[in-house]
């Protein structure tokens, strides 16, 4: 299943997708970028879609007026903002969405990962991958292959891995798919090598 990733801003009090850049775990818009209306075509079934809230990741706290607007039919939403601890999920879920993204090096402790796996089933850890390595919280680094497994542990049913400048490999794919079965690749470009390795999901950006 292809996942698109909308980097959100609102527009005239609708949500709309932008193009970005990255710099390993800052994500910023162009200057003055281009502004897309995302549409969802009818479909016999529900298709997720990650928002990405810029802003919010930007400025460490979840931009809730974007929140507030997110609505779009036809598709199960996956919000991807700065989750510190457990009370930022339970804000999530005061918008319409199905699945909140966490991302690993905007938590508090590891410690918060049990705390936001025991309170809800419907949240993805997102591990950053910068220069093929995990970005953890005050800008270390750890081994992605340790990392899956720590989270896996914890009893995750997915976890989701955003290669942020394609420094991995498909063998370091094949590698972590046969770690973890229900990794969820999000990769930078739709055109990116990995679809023959047989993952279930895949998430790339929609600009």
């Amino acid at each position: 299943m292809e996942i698109s990733a909308i980097y959100s801003v609102l527009k005239g009090g609708e949500v709309r997708a932008a193009p970005v850049t990255i710099n390993g775990t800052d994500i910023s818009f162009r200057a003055e970028p281009v502004v897309h209306e995302y549409s969802v075509d009818e479909l016999s079934e529900r298709m997720p879609l990650v928002v990405v809230d810029v802003k919010g990741l930007g400025k460490e706290n979840l931009d809730d007026k974007l929140l507030s607007k997110i609505k779009f039919r036809g598709s199960d939403v996956w919000f991807l903002t700065h989750i510190y601890n457990v009370e930022d999920v339970f804000d999530c879920f005061m918008g319409d969405i199905a699945k909140a993204m966490v991302p690993y090096h905007t938590t508090r402790t590891d410690y918060v990962m049990v705390e936001i796996h025991d309170v809800s089933e419907n949240c993805i850890p997102v591990l950053f991958v910068v220069k093929g390595r995990v970005a953890c919280r005050g800008g270390n680094t750890k081994d992605i292959r340790t990392s899956v497994d720590e989270i896996a542990r914890i009893g995750f049913r997915e976890i989701a891995v955003f290669d942020t400048d394609s420094s991995l490999m498909n063998e370091d794919w094949v590698s972590l798919k046969d770690r973890f079965r229900n990794i969820i690749p999000f990769v930078r470009s739709k055109e990116s090598g990995i679809r023959e390795i047989g993952f279930e999901m895949i998430i790339s950006d929609y600009l």
